[in-house]
């Protein structure tokens, strides 16, 4: 029965046909280690997704009840500490794989011509990365969120000529909701127009060979 069900699945699907083609695909011999840190962090990008959605669910964005709400899946919510730990975690790795990976980018000289694209939209998708970070750190509401606000604020206004003007009504208006809403709506969406770009380039040039 089970076999049938397989067999079936496998005839509208083609899961298994399409694995062995990707099995069968040659790996370049001067590809090593570096060149993993792409593929690693889709799959800490993947977890993070995962994690982010399952913490949807429990997270208020409201100041007052922000911190409280976080505690309370951390301690009460089945498996919420776990999800909490790993997407925190996950987004200091995170940082980590993309900085190895474009250094890997530039030993390899990956950014010069036909693959400029590739590092336009993976250097933009490792600034939205950063940004995921601050707006992160900031939705707990608790010490930490206020101060990160208030420096990156701080580090805005030090800007040529527009820092001063965005520096006040980023302060006035930045609030724990619209953070929520740039988290889990705004940043998304650039993010995953940037890696379709980034994998369509990738797919388009190939990897870079040896020096």
């Amino acid at each position: 029965m089970s076999a049938n069900i397989a067999d079936w699945f496998e005839e509208r699907a083609g899961l298994k046909g399409w694995w062995k083609r990707k099995k069968g695909l040659l790996i370049p011999d001067h590809v090593n280690f570096f060149y993993c840190f792409g593929g690693i962090s889709f799959t800490i990008i993947l977890l993070q997704l995962l994690t982010g959605i399952f913490m949807i669910f429990f997270y208020i964005p409201k100041p007052e009840e922000a911190f409280d709400s976080i505690i309370r899946m951390s301690s009460e919510v089945p498996f919420g500490w776990l999800a909490r730990n790993m997407h925190r975690w996950g987004a200091t790795i995170l940082i980590a794989t993309l900085l190895t990976h474009m250094c890997s980018v530039f030993y390899h000289k990956a950014f010069q011509r036909p693959r400029e694209l590739n590092w336009l939209s993976g250097f933009v998708l490792l600034i939205v990365v950063s940004l995921f970070s601050i707006t992160g750190t900031i939705l707990p509401w608790n010490w930490r969120g206020y101060w990160v606000l208030v420096i990156w604020a701080d580090f805005v206004g030090t800007l040529p000529l527009a820092g001063e003007f965005i520096k006040l009504p980023l302060l006035e208006y930045f609030t724990v909701g619209r953070s929520f809403i740039i988290h889990i709506l705004i940043l998304p969406i650039i993010a995953v127009t940037l890696l379709t770009l980034h994998f369509k380039m990738t797919k388009r040039h190939g990897i870079s060979g040896p020096l």
